[in-house]
């Protein structure tokens, strides 16, 4: 809904943006759905996820199709939960990404970001779900003890 202050949604408050590009590649306006969806760096990202998760690589128009993407296929209901939750914390931290990127001027490194989605995910499952027996090990290979 374009509520997130990208460069896009601020200049269209009529605050001065003097640049709306992005700042993952610089090739278009930032919008929420390009700095999540359509930005090489998001793309990289998914596809990587996707890879780690044993499932075909992820096609999303919009933000709704990957808050759903835990819903649309076969597999224990334990590890679409844990997508559901990796895809929370992999949108917060391209969110974060992109604010180190552009407050500190740090350069985005989507290797380092996965590393950090696997080990916030990791804490969150664990810490908030009933799945006290997953270990790091079975983490990193995304094995569930179905």
């Amino acid at each position: 809904m374009e509520r997130l202050p990208t460069k896009q949604a601020l200049s269209a408050r009529n605050v001065q943006i003097h640049d709306q590009l992005c700042v993952f590649c610089g090739e278009y306006v930032e919008t929420s759905e390009h700095i999540f969806i359509s930005c090489h760096f998001a793309q990289a990202t998914w596809l990587n996820l996707a890879t780690w998760w044993g499932i075909p690589p992820i096609i999303a128009f919009g933000l709704k199709d990957l808050l759903t993407i835990h819903g649309s296929s076969s597999g224990s209901e334990k590890k679409w939960k844990a997508i559901h939750a990796v895809v929370l914390v992999a949108i917060w931290n391209i969110w974060k990404s992109r604010n180190d990127a552009l407050f500190r001027q740090l350069t985005p490194n989507w290797v380092k970001m996965l590393d950090e989605i696997k080990a916030m995910a990791y804490l969150w499952i664990k810490s908030r779900s009933k799945v006290t027996s997953l270990t790091w090990e079975d983490w990193s290979r995304f094995k569930f003890g179905d």
